[in-house]
Formats: C-alpha cells, sequence, structure tokens
C-alpha cells in the first residue's frame, strides 16, 4: 500500500471544508510533557523563526521542538555526501540557497546554533531527517552527480513512493552516511530522527525487514550516543516485538488518513495501537491527526475554524489518540506526550514569516490546554 501525502493532505483540508475544522463541522523529551512538530520542509522557516517557535515552547515550559527538515520537497539542510554545502550555494539576507534546485536550507552551523539556543531553554531540538521515504529531495541530490546517480540506481524502490528499498545494504549504508553530519551536533542522549513513515511495508516478510532496518538505524545512533526517534506507521503489532524499545514514537495515525475503506481498514489492522505500544514499553508522543495538526491552508485560518478548533480542543486530552475516538482511549497510569504539529502544503503560498504569525493562536491554545 503506498501512501502518498497529497492524498492525506486532501483529508485534512476536505476536513476543513466539511465542517470538522469548520463551522458546519535539560532538555529531553520526558512523560507527560508537550511540544510541537513543525515542517520546515514543505514551507522553510529562517532561524530567527525557528528561535522564535523555540521561545514559544520555553515560555509554556514545553520540552521539545521535532524539526521536520526534509521531505519530497526539499531537503532543508546542509549536507555535505549529498553536494548541498553553503560553499556552493547562494546566501541571501542570512539565507542559503541550493543554485540548482533554487530551495532554501538551513547550514550545519545554523542547526547547530539552533540547537544550542534551544538546549538553553530547556527545550530538545530533534533534527528529522526522512528515510527511508519521502526521499524525493534526496534523489534529487542525487541525480546531480556521476557517483550520485549510481547510488540511486542501487538505493529507488521501482514503483515506490519517492521512496528507498529499505532491505538494501546500499539504503542502509546511504542512510548512516546522511545522519552522521548531523550526530556530532548533538549532545549526549539527545534524539535525532529519521520519519520512517509512509512505507510499502504490508507482508510479513515486509515488516520483518522494515523492523531490521530500523533497528540497524537505531543501533549506529546510539553507537554515536544518540537516539533515536521514528513516526508510528511501520509499528505493526506482528513485529512490536522486535523492534528495540528505546525508540521514541511519533503517533499521528492509526488508519493512515486515507478515504480508501478497504486501505483503511488494513492499515487499522497492521498497524499497533498507542495503548499497544505503550504497553510494549515505548515512549509515544501523541500527536493525533484530528486535534494536533495545523495544516497550511486558508480554511485552516479562518475566525470559524479558530473557534471551532479551540472549542473542540476542550474536550480532548493527551489519552485521546484515534482521531476523536474517545472509546478506545489509553487508560494506563503512565502520563502521555503530545505535540501540535505545524504542516506544510507544497505550494500553498504560505512562507515562513505567515505560517508563524497564523500559527500562534494554535501553538499557544495548545500549550495551555490543561
Amino acid at each position: 500500500m503506498k501512501r502518498k501525502w497529497i492524498c492525506i493532505l486532501s483529508i485534512a483540508l476536505l476536513l476543513c471544508s466539511t465542517g470538522l475544522f469548520g463551522t458546519t463541522a535539560s532538555a529531553s523529551v520526558k512523560t507527560g510533557r508537550k511540544g510541537m512538530t513543525l515542517d520546515s520542509a514543505r514551507t522553510f522557516y529562517s532561524p530567527d523563526l525557528i528561535k522564535k517557535y523555540i521561545r514559544t515552547l520555553s515560555k509554556h515550559h514545553a520540552s521539545f521542538l521535532n524539526l521536520h527538515l526534509t521531505d519530497n520537497e526539499r531537503f532543508g539542510v546542509e549536507n555535505a555526501y549529498l553536494g548541498q554545502t553553503t560553499r556552493k550555494a547562494v546566501k541571501k539576507h542570512g539565507i542559503y540557497y541550493n543554485k540548482k534546485t533554487k530551495k532554501a536550507f538551513l547550514s550545519k552551523n545554523q542547526l547547530k546554533e539552533l540547537i544550542r539556543y534551544a538546549k538553553q531553554r530547556h527545550i530538545e531540538l530533534i533534527p528529522e531527517i526522512d528515510l527511508p521515504g519521502h526521499d524525493e529531495s534526496v534523489l534529487r541530490l542525487l541525480s546531480y552527480s556521476k557517483k550520485g546517480r549510481h547510488i540511486k540506481r542501487q538505493v529507488v524502490q521501482k514503483g515506490g513512493y519517492h521512496e528507498m528499498k529499505y532491505g538494501s545494504a546500499h539504503t542502509l549504508a546511504l542512510s548512516k552516511r546522511i545522519l552522521s553530519e548531523y550526530l556530532p551536533l548533538l549532545s549526549k542522549g539527545m534524539h535525532i530522527g529519521i520519519g520512517t513513515d509512509e512505507l510499502s511495508v504490508d507482508t510479513k516478510s515486509q515488516e520483518k525487514t522494515f523492523a531490521k532496518y530500523l533497528n540497524a538505524m537505531d543501533s549506529y545512533v546510539n553507537k554515536h550516543g544518540k537516539k533515536l526517534s521514528a513516526w508510528n506507521d511501520g509499528f505493526h503489532k506482528r513485529v512490536i516485538s522486535k523492534i528495540h524499545k528505546n525508540i521514541l514514537v511519533f503517533y499521528w495515525s492509526r488508519n493512515g488518513e486515507i478515504s480508501n475503506q478497504h486501505d483503511r481498514r488494513e492499515m487499522i489492522r497492521l498497524r499497533a495501537t498507542l495503548p499497544q505500544l505503550v504497553k510494549k514499553g515505548f515512549n509515544v508522543i501523541n500527536c493525533d491527526f484530528y486535534y494536533l495538526y495545523v495544516i497550511n491552508n486558508k480554511k485552516m485560518y479562518t475566525a470559524d475554524s479558530r473557534s471551532y478548533w479551540k472549542q473542540a480542543l476542550k474536550k480532548w486530552n493527551s489519552h485521546v489518540w484515534d482521531d476523536n475516538n474517545f472509546s478506545d482511549a489509553y487508560h494506563g497510569k503512565r502520563e502521555i506526550s503530545a505535540a501540535i504539529c505545524i504542516w506544510g502544503v507544497a505550494d500553498s503560498g504560505y512562507n515562513g514569516q505567515r505560517s508563524y504569525k497564523l500559527s500562534q493562536q494554535y501553538l499557544n491554545a495548545f500549550l495551555q490546554h490543561k
């Protein structure tokens, strides 16, 4: 089952238009804390804007910022192995632009400074490099050199949705090589994310292969004194006992938020629930798509949508994880952390500055929510 992000976004926008979001409808991630995910791949945020988000989080005693740096649309951070460096870039008003892709990106020094700035304010900044899926930007950068094109042919999953073959030794080696440039920027015990969402993981064989890839990446990160985070998509019931329990799990959806009912039921059958993951010993961040995703779309930012969302949020608590379904809420004793997700839409017309201003009301309401 191939899950295109555009399909998920279409569901989110449908929610806006049909009333569900409208009028007619020391820095460390600990349990029971709040934070946010910021999509800086589809909507680029300058270092100054990211610092503003950090200050807001710190003001409300949040504990983490998951910075989504790469996706199909943009590889939003410097990477020497992929050929995206400050030396080769154009710099305008303190922002680096790749000459070939024309896309803005953070330098490694800027990322290092953001990590330091956040840590001073008791916020753990988690750099997230989407692997081995949502990798059109990785494959694009590889295509600019002869060596890169050779690697691309080795790793690309034909028929997949901009994903790499997670069962390939070449993909594992490339994934480690990409991450290796960011691990030195992090203090011991801090997290780095690899996404691993919306991959083609359906059969028992694929589940085992994915678990092997995930564990190998976790071991690599652990070897360097850091911790791994990933999204819940590949944490299937049949293999969660085989996946390393120290991996931090961002739980956004059980059903993938897709409209096809057969595929939706299949996802529910395969994916572990949030309570199941907690019971198995995972530290889980609740990112419930229904309540906690703010999509950069004009319908999201109307006065009526804001008002509706605030009223809906009053009914929610961090133990409600399965859209707006309260019947299967987590009833255990463990406190569950939660994150609001400020998510971009490709070519939405919203730049970072505008998105920052419009999202503040949502972010503050979430952080103040009891």
